[in-house]
């Protein structure tokens, strides 16, 4: 039966056509560190060529950098080999930004695909050696363990321990006597200040991401202390995390700390935002509005100084909500729609929730944001073997893969490239695994059953007349692209709005985005089967006396020089065109669809 299943999703594989990996090495620059060790072999119609394994992917790769990954030879060999986003975390970042300024370089930095394009841009419209994201991951309003009684480096929890949690300082507090056979009563500073307000009796106060349960057996809000009885045993150190499932939580959106990161972020034109402990819709618009905030400060300051050397006007970074909470997946419906997109933070949410429960919040949340036509990430844990261990487990291998299948557009390495022993060889393996499902994924799914297309139909209606319009040739343009077995859809969007349209659809061909302004595509990058690219052009693309068939013709034959289209291949285009003045409408939105000539 297994063999039969096998032969089965092989020839899935093989009978696809080709992935955005069929591509001439010409077109993709690799690292010349010591780190680049692999290749796959692609085979475009001129013969075979040689190109890093790390660009076969429909589905986006998020890679963590850390110690393992901050200098420029992994830096590079991430790059080359399959990382789309790099990921900042700051949970434990200070006040000095000089660390994830230089990891943000050396992303930048990096030769990927466009260097070759870099060589000869034009000042109408700089193109960056690559157009990897930065994701700036923000610590949130976590509740954390304050320093122990007696300023101790540890404290043992026995089960039958009674734990008084209070907001008093306890480090200069005499440790408790612990006699053998007898249960202890400790104090343990807890920085949740509205503790005795939402705690009940009854309630789960989890420590050290879950390896401590205590439950709640007295509130005293007089003294605003929560008394509490030790389920399981287990050594408690300060500052380790502390979780309270069920309970809805008096915290802000931001915190001061969160602020200063954003406004970083902003300052050095990060892509994304990811938005730790979101719990509602309200949460999100905080967020989006202090990010609003700090770009129209950055710009106000940046013209009082005369500096007007950037050709774009900044662009917030996008929003990522962070689902960590059962608060968060219960309001999950109004947290997607003011999000531009989601992570499904596995980690905390599985201490949050009964663990039992996790993959099928995954699972909703994964075909919530694909209905919304939102990326969704998939994270924490994934391949977490590989932090010391070459190679994934079976179980790992199989979690990646059913992300993709459930229709992930990313899916996220954490410690294992930030800190674990095999970075390079984690991101191949992620790669390798994304890869073999992309081809599946694409190869047996109906771009829209009849359910999907009256689906489609039904959220049109709450679209204005423009959206719609919009909506309806980007959903056409994926379903010629299938039926006609295209090579690939080329579009040209100037804001993203033409790319994320098509990308809701579902394409199960690669997508050329074609983009005037570097900010919005890199910002395209979590989107499943999305390529930015940089229209390379000598004339203002803004202008608007330029003809949109010039631009057209011109990304057509940047694909072509890439390596991504071959004579006699076809494609679809997908763009959107202001009227003229003698037009009777104001926008027109086009598809074609097209062979690329052999001469």
């Amino acid at each position: 039966m297994f063999r039969h299943v096998h032969r089965r999703a092989i020839s899935a594989i093989n009978a696809h056509p080709k992935l955005p990996s069929a591509r001439p090495s010409s077109a993709i620059i690799s690292s010349t560190a010591s780190y680049s060790s692999s290749s796959v072999t692609c085979l475009p119609s001129s013969g075979e060529k040689k190109c890093p394994l790390g660009h076969s992917t429909m589905t986006k790769i998020v890679c963590t950098l850390g110690p393992s990954s901050d200098t420029e030879g992994p830096v590079s060999a991430l790059v080359s080999h399959g990382m789309h986003v790099a990921r900042l975390n700051f949970s434990h970042a200070g006040t000095d930004y000089t660390y994830p300024s230089t990891l943000l370089k050396l992303v930048r930095s990096s030769a990927g695909m466009h260097a070759s394009l870099a060589a000869g841009s034009s000042k109408a419209s700089k193109v960056p050696p690559n157009l990897r994201s930065i994701l700036v991951d923000t610590k949130g309003p976590e509740i954390r363990t304050g320093p122990l009684q007696g300023n101790a480096d540890v404290v043992e929890f026995q089960v039958g321990d009674t734990v008084e949690l209070t907001n008093e300082d306890v480090s200069s507090e005499s440790p408790p006597t612990v006699t053998e056979g007898e249960t202890t009563t400790h104090r343990l500073n807890v920085d949740y200040l509205s503790m005795s307000e939402t705690i009940k009796v009854g309630n789960s106060v989890l420590l050290d991401d879950g390896l401590i349960e205590l439950q709640v057996t007295h509130v005293d809000k007089a003294s605003k202390s929560v008394e509490c009885i030790v389920l399981n045993s287990g050594p408690i150190k300060k500052n380790k995390g502390v979780n309270l499932p069920g309970v809805t939580l008096d915290l802000p959106a931001l915190t001061e700390k969160d602020k200063r990161d954003l406004r970083w972020a902003c300052e050095v034109g990060a892509d994304y935002v990811a938005a730790s402990f979101i719990r509602t819709r309200a949460n999100v618009r905080s967020v989006i509005a202090y990010l609003d905030r700090c770009i129209a400060d950055i710009t106000a300051q940046r013209l009082e100084k005369g500096d007007d050397s950037d050709l774009y006007p900044l662009i917030r970074p996008l929003v990522i909500s962070k689902i960590e909470s059962k608060e968060g997946v219960d309001n999950f419906d109004g947290i997607l729609a003011e999000s531009d997109g989601i992570m499904v933070a596995r980690g905390d949410l599985g201490v949050e929730i009964p663990y039992s429960e996790v993959f099928a919040a995954q699972k909703m949340m994964v075909r919530e944001c694909n209905a919304a036509g939102k990326p969704v990430i998939v994270a924490t844990q994934m391949l977490d073997s590989m932090r010391i261990n070459p190679r994934p487990t079976r179980a790992e291998v199989t979690d990646v893969g059913t992300a993709v299948l459930d229709g992930a557009d990313a899916i996220m390495l954490s410690g294992e490239t930030a800190a674990g022993k095999y970075p390079l060889k984690s991101v191949e393996a992620m790669t390798t695994i994304a890869t073999e499902a992309d081809a599946i994924y694409d190869r047996n799914r109906k771009i829209l059953s009849d359910e999907d297309g009256e689906k489609g139909r039904l959220r049109r209606k709450d679209m204005s007349w423009l959206d719609s319009e919009l909506d309806s040739v980007a959903e056409s343009a994926v379903r010629s692209a299938r039926d006609m077995n295209a090579q690939m859809i080329i579009l040209i969007t100037k804001s993203g709005l033409v790319a994320r349209a098509v990308a809701r659809h579902r394409p199960t061909v690669p997508v050329l985005a074609f983009c005037t302004d570097i900010q919005v595509a890199r910002r395209l990058q979590l989107h499943r089967a999305l390529t930015p690219v940089m229209l390379q052009v000598d004339y203002n693309p803004y202008d608007p006396k330029v003809r949109m068939g010039l631009m057209r013709a011109e990304a057509v034959r940047t694909a072509k020089e890439l390596g991504f289209l071959m004579p006699g291949e076809r494609f679809v285009t997908v763009d959107r065109t202001k009227g003229k003045a003698h037009d009777m409408h104001v926008y027109s939105h086009n598809m074609k669809v097209a062979t690329l000539r052999k001469n």
